[in-house]
């Protein structure tokens, strides 16, 4: 069955004429005539009587009420489909790592707000396994994550790095490696560490440098946004190691250090990567999104 032959059906069937159906449908009635008759024998059966005014047989008023709820819910969906490639959906699901979602995304949503006022933004932050698992199972339209070796890459998938950033320990300011600008990882592994849960992209990272050194390391409590890190820290002889943009937060602590890696030992850059799919890419306010975060990418790589 073809819409089309669905449309010539229910004009005939509303204008009660083969004719007036075909004026309606700006067609020929030869050519209205052959689309009843092709739905008739895809259908087998008939469903109008052919007279002077043509009428519905009793399997013609029968199609004709599940023809309008057909025809409706077509007519809905082409709208639904037009409203979005016009930038008109009613939401926009991103999900990120936490640091995005504390020091990334407030200074561009709103300007895409301005853009798109009547879009609702859902934003969760999630660690970078749980946040791909969603995108892969098609919940939410755009991730940022952390770059890593195991991410599997799919066909459809449009990753774009968007900055790097260095790791750095963070202690409380008493802690006797404070003393130290720059610090060895043999020197990280004599304490214990605040880490992230399995799924985060900066626990691999951390775990997978202490192995390559064959170093102890004594993950001893796991936290899953960087103000946990930062309060336990603040109280305890523990150390954890952060990307910088985490760290925002703790630069002006005065109870609380920062202290770099040193540089023949510290591990590549943390990358920060944003993933959508290529159909995603035509949509107006996916579009204005990537370009408001690659603008903003560009000011963290300049921190940086």
């Amino acid at each position: 069955m073809r819409l089309d032959q669905l449309q010539s059906f229910l004009a005939v069937a509303e204008t009660g004429s083969f004719q007036a159906a075909a004026q309606r449908c700006g067609v020929s009635q030869p050519t209205i005539s052959r689309q009843i008759q092709a739905l008739e024998d895809n259908l087998g059966i008939q469903l109008l009587h052919r007279s002077s005014r043509a009428k519905l047989t009793v399997a013609g008023d029968l199609f004709l009420r599940r023809a309008y709820r057909i025809w409706q819910e077509w007519q809905a969906a082409s709208a639904e489909l037009k409203a979005m490639q016009h930038g008109q959906q009613h939401e926009l699901c991103i999900a990120a790592i936490h640091s995005i979602c504390r020091h990334f995304l407030p200074t561009l949503l709103p300007t895409f707000h301005q853009s798109f006022p009547q879009m609702q933004l859902r934003v969760t932050a999630l660690g970078s396994d749980r946040a791909l698992k969603v995108f892969q199972d098609g919940l939410v339209d755009l991730i940022i994550v952390m770059g890593d070796r195991h991410l599997f890459k799919q066909s459809e998938w449009v990753i774009e790095p968007l900055y790097s950033e260095p790791v750095e320990v963070l202690m409380a300011a008493q802690h006797p490696l404070a003393c130290h600008p720059a610090l060895t990882w043999e020197a990280l592994a004599q304490y214990p560490h605040v880490v992230f849960k399995d799924g985060y992209g900066m626990r691999r990272l951390v775990a997978e440098e202490f192995a390559r050194r064959n170093l102890p390391w004594q993950p001893a409590l796991e936290l899953n946004t960087p103000d946990a890190f930062i309060a336990v820290i603040r109280e305890s002889d523990m150390l954890a190691l952060l990307p910088r943009s985490a760290l925002k937060d703790a630069v002006n602590d005065d109870t609380l250090v920062i202290r770099h890696l040193d540089a023949r030992v510290a591990p590549p850059d943390r990358q920060v990567l944003a993933i959508t799919t290529r159909d995603r890419l035509n949509l107006p306010p996916m579009a204005q999104l990537l370009t408001l975060i690659r603008q903003q990418a560009a000011h963290e790589s300049c921190l940086s």
